[in-house]
């Protein structure tokens, strides 16, 4: 499955003249261990193996991950440099590997984040993302923050959609978005406030599509985020309230997508009983979880990760509803201002920051 970083390069066969790449392209890669070090750097383009297509890059989203893999999070320790980043994209097939049809040429694709092995019974039973063997692209193999990547032909979604690349690059964060709504309204009745901790790409997104299905919603964010990402929300619809303001009584749902260990501990001792909390923010550490709260109030507390290939479709059908509401979402930085752009990531200048090669 993996893309080759041993230093093969594209070889003439492979493309006609007329569209074929550079032996070499620009990559923000992760190249080492130490916390910060990612930078824009020469790549090989890579080899399609078996199976594989190769992808032009139009647009790649940077994700909360990609700021944990650069600073060395607690939880990304199993990310082996070096590592081009990115799965947030979308992009053009400008080649095939053995046994993959031609037809997939000049097709536009988005390419699925997190897949498992395609065998095992979780993932026969539709969820791929929580196999044992998952891999992530952009952690576990090279991914899409370059001018090239490679994929299984299996991880691609292709679309006819005319919507502008960087729109188009929140198709994954979108569909993480989707995945965690539904798991959180399997288990909240529509007469309840909930409130979503949050307001980077997954919490804004989440809550505009539970205020789309009919629930009251609260957007929360901290102090800095009254800078930018709190009025954006306002100007889309949304109610929003600061950390530590007074909460309706009526909560019985609650998003967390900041991973921040405080909002979780706000979630357990907000909601009502019976209520529940799906966590899909990912923590930069462990966070203290007062179980007794949890039991004696029979709240739910649910994970939710990542998304399947049905979650990235539906996403499209609602980026394709409102295009300009998503695309509001979107700051582009070129791909060369790369190590600039994940920080404007992690200090949350921006809602969602998209590379463009």
């Amino acid at each position: 499955m993996n893309s080759d970083i041993s230093g093969d390069t594209l070889t003439p066969a492979v493309l006609p003249a007329r569209t074929r790449p550079a032996t070499s392209m620009a990559a923000l890669s992760k190249t080492s261990s130490t916390p910060g070090d990612v930078q824009v750097r020469p790549r090989p383009v890579p080899h399609p193996g078996n199976g594989e297509l190769l992808v032009q890059t139009l647009a790649c989203g940077l994700c909360g991950s990609d700021v944990h893999a650069w600073r060395q999070d607690t939880g990304y320790e199993w990310v082996k440099a070096p590592v081009t980043l990115g799965h947030e994209a979308v992009g053009r097939v400008v080649a095939c590997g053995p046994s993959v049809s031609e037809e997939w040429i000049g097709r536009l694709v988005v390419p699925i984040a997190i897949d498992g092995c395609g065998d095992c019974t979780l993932c026969t039973g539709g969820d791929r993302q929580l196999c044992r063997s998952r891999s992530v692209l952009g952690l576990s193999f090279d991914g899409c923050a370059s001018e090239y990547f490679s994929i299984p032909v299996h991880r691609a979604i292709p679309t006819d959609s005319t919507l502008p690349a960087a729109t188009l690059a929140l198709t994954e964060p979108l569909s993480v978005a989707f995945h965690a709504v539904k798991r959180l309204e399997a288990a909240v009745d529509t007469c309840f406030t909930i409130v979503v901790s949050g307001p980077g790409p997954i919490g804004l997104m989440g809550a505009l599509l539970l205020s789309d299905h009919g629930y009251r919603v609260l957007l929360m964010g901290a102090p800095r985020d009254e800078d930018q990402r709190l009025p954006l929300a306002r100007s889309l619809g949304l109610d929003t309230v600061l950390a530590g303001e007074t909460l309706p009584a009526d909560v019985g749902g609650w998003l967390e997508a900041s991973g921040a260990p405080p909002a979780l501990e706000t979630a357990i001792s907000t909601v009502r009983p019976s209520g529940a909390i799906v966590v899909a923010g990912l923590f930069p550490a462990v966070p203290a979880v007062d179980v007794n709260i949890l039991a004696r109030n029979e709240i739910r507390l649910l994970g939710s990760y990542g998304s399947v290939a049905h979650d990235y479709r539906a996403a499209l059908s609602v980026l394709e509803s409102a295009p300009e509401r998503w695309k509001s979402l979107v700051t582009t930085v070129p791909l060369s201002d790369g190590t600039r752009a994940l920080r404007t990531a992690a200090e949350a200048g921006a809602v969602k920051v998209v590379l463009i090669p």
